[in-house]
């Protein structure tokens, strides 16, 4: 049987300072004699392949690292991560699943991790019900309280993902998930990120969150708001420092972001209740087209001061200065400049609101 051998460099940020990982794949699968057997990227771009000789197959190779891949059969495929220097999978062919795989550790703890988010999975499930439900009967209040539920059960599964991170610090598939979890929130970023081993840390999604890490370092939570300028509908500048004296709610948005869009809803309620109290409302618009903004700006009947940040999504210096991989996303600034809270929303924003004027 031919054996397809590639030696690739995967692209990567800065030195891994990691040796080079070799792997082997054997497989068995029942009804599927003849064809091939692929190793893919993520995007699925070849690696290697072999010709499938009465079922059986052998894919070698040697990678920069361990990382997350495709494994297909003909027109079967499933994506894992490979980690294993040896790893085998015998199954049926209508069957084929990474579940069959053995001798790669981080696949394993990927189904593991799996498990253990399904209770998660299935309330946030739930409430996602609950809150549609409340939209489309025009409950604000109702909507709020689901969607702040949603967000109360993914405080609680990064719980989960810390204590799996603690328990398997040396795996590449902590770092992933590592990444995944940390990537918005300073605290939470360092609290991975110091669980992982020396050796995980240098795995591309080890390097990725200290990258994520030193990008929210500016704007952690209990530091002075940094400095920014934004531009309001007239084109005049909107400086932080313009802003400050007042608590701060800072929404970044944009017109093409749907759940932004009903942030807003929920914001509109919080305006009308704080407006007279000492706080202030900021939408910052990470939209590319200002023609787009301002329409979207229009539909919305925005009632607080709309602002607009130069670059759009992928080249806003606002964005990135404060670490912003998703919106909506919602700061909170304090009477005194300080950051008070990232990516607060609904009824956990309004709470933090009320503890900051009770003090």
């Amino acid at each position: 049987m031919k054996i397809g051998i590639i030696f690739i460099m995967l692209l990567c940020i800065g030195c891994s300072g990691t040796q080079q990982y070799s792997f082997s794949i054997r497989g068995n699968v029942e009804g599927a004699k003849y064809g091939k057997a692929f190793l893919l990227t993520p995007k699925e771009e070849v690696i290697c392949s072999t010709k499938i000789d009465g079922g059986d197959f052998e894919l070698r190779g040697t990678l920069e690292e361990p990382g997350q891949y495709v494994l297909r059969v003909n027109r079967q495929q499933f994506m894992f991560f490979m980690d294993g220097k040896k790893m085998r999978i015998e199954c049926p062919y209508r069957s084929f699943s990474s579940k069959y795989l053995k001798g790669a550790p981080a696949n394993d703890l990927s189904i593991e991790y799996g498990k253990l988010q399904e209770d998660y999975t299935a309330k946030q499930e739930h409430f996602f019900k609950e809150y549609k439900k409340a939209m489309d009967a025009g409950n604000q209040k109702a909507a709020d309280e689901a969607m702040t539920q949603v967000l109360l059960v993914g405080e609680s599964e990064f719980v989960l993902t810390k204590e799996f991170v603690r328990e398997h610090p040396d795996n590449i598939f902590s770092a992933y998930i590592s990444e995944k979890a940390g990537r918005e929130n300073y605290t939470k970023a360092k609290e991975l990120y110091e669980l992982l081993t020396p050796r995980a840390q240098q795995y591309s999604w080890g390097r990725l969150l200290k990258q994520h890490l030193d990008g929210l370092a500016a704007s952690a939570e209990g530091l002075v708001c940094p400095e920014f300028t934004v531009s309001d509908e007239d084109g005049n500048p909107v400086t932080m420092n313009s802003l400050k004296g007042d608590i701060l709610v800072l929404d970044f948005w944009a017109s093409w972001c749907g759940p932004c869009r009903q942030e807003m809803k929920s914001l509109r309620e919080q305006y009308k209740e704080f407006k007279d109290k000492g706080v202030r409302f900021v939408s910052i618009s990470l939209d590319a087209s200002s023609e787009k903004w301002k329409e979207a700006c229009k539909e919305e009947d925005i009632p607080w001061l709309s602002t607009l940040a130069d670059g759009g999504w992928d080249d806003s210096e606002v964005r990135k200065l404060f670490g912003i991989q998703s919106i909506p996303h919602i700061i909170l600034v304090g009477k005194d400049g300080k950051i008070v809270g990232k990516n607060l929303r609904r009824n956990l924003l309004r709470d933090k609101i009320i503890e900051l004027l009770n003090k």
